[in-house]
């Protein structure tokens, strides 16, 4: 389970935000893959050329495989999971561009800089299905420097892109049902809501936020979605990156999943990372379950002509400030 959302600053700034939530345990590293670095599919074991550098969630030892990531000229991608509506081939097209879904966000980020790009290079993939892999109904959240959004859908019917105007994403149904379903909740909003007298009886609210009532707080994807809707269209303006950070993770923050609160097959299901990706200045940030403090890495400090792929690993251990006397 995750949630996704993006949000725009006043400076013309871009943010792509997601909550990963798993029963499984990832421990993924911060990975940086250089420029022209070639990325070889688990499917065919072809190495194709890439055009950018990339950063993001996932493992030095596979890095074709990342979660989520950005790359230098802006584009933001993750991918979210999709049970019950993914499907894929189950055979190799030499026609086409043949990847396991774990590797769509790598080769998106190093190949393409635009949406259009995106577009028109995906309708050209065969995803191939993996009964190994334990996240292959999966489903992706695309953004660029502009600010417009798009998911992508591997559909019975083949892959569908979604443009999303709302720029806000969560796990199944699809984005259409999602869309439809917020239909049930228009009469939502942070507005005050005054006292009603019946039968010269006044009847005032008990607090603030009155309007939100009804607002669902469980943990499904469309209860989150929601949620990640309202936080999004509810807050004040950002005026610069420092805010739209800040908002993206308090937004993300009532999404979020304690350990405990959601049991699955494979285990406890909770919120092991949160990410926001920076499309403009190449910044993703992110905090983890174990360690509330946020970190930030910029891709531009690294080498993007470099050689070989570089990751670091996460700190999982809770960094406290102090207060000087």
């Amino acid at each position: 389970m995750c949630t996704s959302l993006t949000l725009s600053t006043s400076n013309q700034l871009n943010i792509l935000a997601r909550t990963m939530d798993f029963a499984t345990i990832l421990d993924p590293d911060l990975v940086f893959v250089p420029r022209k670095y070639p990325l070889a599919s688990q499917v065919d074991e072809i190495k194709r050329p890439a055009n950018y550098a990339i950063m993001g969630m996932g493992q030095k030892t596979a890095p074709a495989i990342l979660t989520d990531g950005l790359n230098e000229v802006g584009l933001a991608c993750a991918t979210l999971y999709f049970p019950d509506y993914a499907h894929y081939s189950d055979q190799i097209d030499a026609t086409k561009t043949n990847l396991a879904p774990l590797e769509v966000v790598a080769w998106l980020l190093s190949n393409f800089a635009t949406l259009d790009e995106v577009k028109a290079a995906v309708m050209q993939l065969n995803l191939i299905s993996d009964p190994a892999e334990i996240f292959t109904p999966l489903h992706w959240i695309v953004t660029d420097k502009t600010g417009h959004v798009i998911v992508v859908e591997p559909m019975k019917n083949g892959i569908v892109i979604h443009d999303n105007p709302l720029g806000v994403m969560a796990n199944s149904p699809d984005l259409n049902w999602h869309l439809t379903n917020i239909r049930n909740y228009i009469g939502v909003n942070p507005n005050k809501l005054g006292p009603i007298k019946l039968n010269g009886v006044t009847f005032s609210p008990f607090g603030n936020g009155a309007r939100t009532f009804g607002l669902p707080g469980d943990y499904t994807p469309p209860s989150r979605f929601l949620r990640a809707v309202f936080g999004k269209e509810a807050i004040n303006v950002l005026e610069n990156e420092d805010e739209g950070i800040k908002a993206a993770f308090h937004i993300l923050s009532s999404v979020e999943i304690p350990k405990g609160s959601v049991f699955t097959d494979e285990g406890v299901d909770y919120t092991q990372y949160t990410a926001a990706m920076v499309c403009n200045t190449g910044t993703y940030y992110f905090k983890t379950y174990d360690n509330n403090q946020i970190i930030k890495a910029c891709i531009f400090d690294k080498d993007l002509d470099s050689e070989q792929p570089k990751a670091w690993k996460i700190p999982q251990i809770q960094q406290y400030g102090t207060l000087n006397e």
